[in-house]
């Protein structure tokens, strides 16, 4: 038997198949299913640590504030929705704590900032009080705007000047006064005052305005208004928009700026004589009732020339004045008589 060679060609060349492709992907989906669910298990025990543990859990030690004068802070917690109930950190909301604090008479503005693992910085920015207005019930403080926004009843003990109806007008007299002691009695007949007549001026010392008990309000004017309400007035209220503009204007004078050699001023309104500035030298100022029409509050400035004016020539013996301007004429006044 005789054998023979062929000489091989790329017709006899064996070649490996290859896997068919539904084999390679389904491994390839196997491993990306053991990943995916291992993931997810890592993910869901770590959501629950972070979820459960007390750690990320806020506590009321956890909550700080900042900025806080005038509201009570335990009222201000008190409101935030949620934080008493010592809530997972991821579960507080900063947005939600300032629609909550925003609700607050006292509150004009606020930020909040959470932190990990348990973090909460409120800063509120309060209202600004320019004046204190009082009821005779209660005392309120009063923004720019006229809003009653938190009372603060401890200033009622305490007002910016003594009650100058109380005190016997001879002890307030200048001691160089040419007049003897013992003056207390009005003379009885109003003098009419001249309009057009120069402002005067004289040296008043230092008056400190701000006898209030908390130092915090020091040098805050107060408003003593004895006319009757229909409905007493709660936080958040506002003052009738003309008498806050009369109230604003009136608070600004000082003796410096009357020109006067008193100490301490007092506005008052009542239900007879309307806005009265009393001194704690004895005279009175009668501003009057005021009206969109009949006395709108743009004549305030003109009042105040002419009590100036009266100030520099008659304060010494000056009992009240009452300032009802017109073009020829300030109002009229009375002084203090005297005993023989």
């Amino acid at each position: 038997m005789s054998r023979f060679l062929r000489q091989a060609t790329d017709a006899g060349v064996i070649t490996p198949r290859a896997a068919p492709p539904e084999a390679r992907s389904t491994r390839g989906a196997s491993f990306a299913r053991v990943l995916g669910a291992t993931g997810m298990i890592v993910l869901t025990v770590l959501l629950l640590w972070l979820l459960t543990d007390e750690s990320f859990r806020v506590t009321e030690a956890d909550v700080r504030f900042e900025g806080l004068r005038y509201a009570d802070e335990a009222s201000v917690r008190a409101h935030l929705a949620g934080l008493e109930r010592s809530p997972n950190v991821f579960r507080v909301r900063a947005s939600e704590i300032v629609a909550d604090l925003q609700e607050l008479p006292e509150v004009e503005a606020a930020s909040a900032t959470v932190t990990v693992p348990a973090g909460v910085a409120v800063l509120v920015e309060e209202r600004e009080p320019v004046f204190a207005w009082s009821d005779g019930e209660a005392v309120w403080l009063v923004d720019g705007e006229g809003m009653l926004f938190a009372p603060a009843s401890e200033l009622a003990a305490s007002t910016q000047s003594a009650d100058a109806s109380s005190q016997d007008p001879a002890a307030e007299q200048d001691p160089d006064a040419d007049q003897p002691a013992g003056v207390d009695q009005p003379a009885g007949v109003d003098q009419p005052i001249e309009a057009g007549q120069p402002v005067g001026s004289a040296e008043a010392p230092d008056a400190d305005r701000s006898a209030t008990v908390d130092p915090a309000l020091r040098g805050l004017p107060i408003v003593e208004d004895e006319r009757l309400v229909a409905e007493p007035p709660g936080i958040g209220s506002h003052l009738p928009l003309i008498d806050l503009l009369v109230m604003r204007q009136l608070l600004a004078l000082s003796p410096e700026v009357l020109g006067s050699r008193a100490q301490a001023l007092q506005l008052r309104v009542d239900q007879r004589d309307g806005y009265v500035l009393q001194s704690d030298r004895g005279w009175q100022a009668i501003f009057g009732h005021y009206t969109p029409t009949v006395q709108p509050p743009d004549v305030v400035p003109r009042q105040v020339q002419c009590l100036r004016w009266l100030l520099a020539s008659e304060e010494r013996q000056l009992e009240r004045v009452r300032l009802a301007v017109s073009e020829d004429s300030c109002g009229t006044f009375t002084t203090f008589g005297k005993q023989g």
